[in-house]
């Protein structure tokens, strides 16, 4: 098992590398709500980005910098971060804490349902493993049967079939997804990928090694 996702997370960085320059020579911008912007107190903004007990989190909880990112897993350019932070948190997983978020876009059809499917995976110890697949496998399932796809990808973890479909119906996964949403909300998250280190929302980086440096400025 250890091997089969090694393999995932190679692939997960060529795909970034593919994906973003797909993104940027396309001129491909972030997906937004259509909710206004307004400013946001401070105090507020940072007290909403500390770590919390219902987030997914990767690197070092004592860090100096905190990274948190809302996400959707049917946003093409999520794909293509979610890949970049696969690496960045395996080259800094001593410098820096990466957390994940869940929110998805309601003119998304299945963005919700492969939230909750990554969430039931969790509950199996499998959460990023199941995030890395539907992420890199995201183009087969956005235009097809996409719970078929999200079966076959749990199915390749061995997981629990009968007890993923049982939490999947256990209303504490989408009171959890929900939660994510609301704070990004509070934060006026409209855009997804939105990133925010040590309570600051960037500028999304256009490559690795940028995010690299970005990061290594909060150090």
């Amino acid at each position: 098992m250890k091997n089969r996702y090694k393999l995932w997370s190679s692939f997960a960085v060529t795909l970034a590398v593919v994906t973003l320059t797909m993104i940027y020579l396309a001129g491909f911008e972030n997906t937004a709500e259509p909710e206004p912007v307004a400013d946001i107190d401070e105090g507020l903004s940072l007290e909403l980005l500390e770590p919390r007990d219902d987030d997914w989190m990767k690197g070092n909880p004592d860090a100096d910098v905190v990274i948190v990112k809302y996400s959707d897993f049917q946003c093409p350019a999520c794909r293509g971060y979610a890949a970049m932070d696969d690496m960045m948190s395996s080259r800094m997983e001593e410098e820096a804490l990466f957390i994940f978020r869940h929110f998805p876009l309601r003119n998304f059809r299945h963005s919700n349902t492969a939230a909750l499917y990554v969430e039931a995976a969790g509950r199996q110890g499998k959460f990023w493993e199941l995030h890395d697949l539907i992420y890199i496998n995201q183009q087969r399932w956005s235009g097809g049967d996409a719970e078929e796809i999200f079966n076959s990808l749990a199915q390749s973890l061995e997981l629990d079939m009968d007890q993923l479909q049982a939490d999947m119906e256990n209303p504490e996964l989408q009171e959890r997804i929900d939660r994510h949403y609301q704070s990004g909300q509070q934060l006026r998250v409209r855009a997804v990928p939105t990133i925010f280190i040590n309570g600051e929302q960037i500028q999304l980086p256009r490559s690795i090694e940028e995010y690299e440096a970005l990061i290594n400025t909060y150090r």
